[in-house]
């Protein structure tokens, strides 16, 4: 299952210690560390998405919801 969107990507790096923990996570984690999005911003997620299963995206250049060209949101449901 993926994590919620209380425990975040961070799940992916850290065991979580509330919510429905998966009983088979592997020890260490997934990733060493959350990559930063282009703009040096954390990366956004939501589970459930409002795109998907689940939405990872980036608010851009701006670093606000919306926004044009290099200012506009990039998620996961555009790949």
């Amino acid at each position: 299952s993926y994590p919620s969107s209380q425990q975040g990507l961070e799940a992916l790096v850290k065991r979580p210690e509330s919510g429905d923990i998966p009983l088979n996570w592997k020890p260490g984690g997934y990733l060493e560390r959350l990559p930063k999005d282009p703009w040096g911003s954390d990366y956004q997620y939501l589970n459930p998405g409002v795109h998907g299963e689940i939405d990872v995206f980036s608010f851009g250049a701006d670093r606000k919801p919306g926004g044009e060209n290099y200012d506009a949101d990039v998620g996961s449901w555009t790949l």
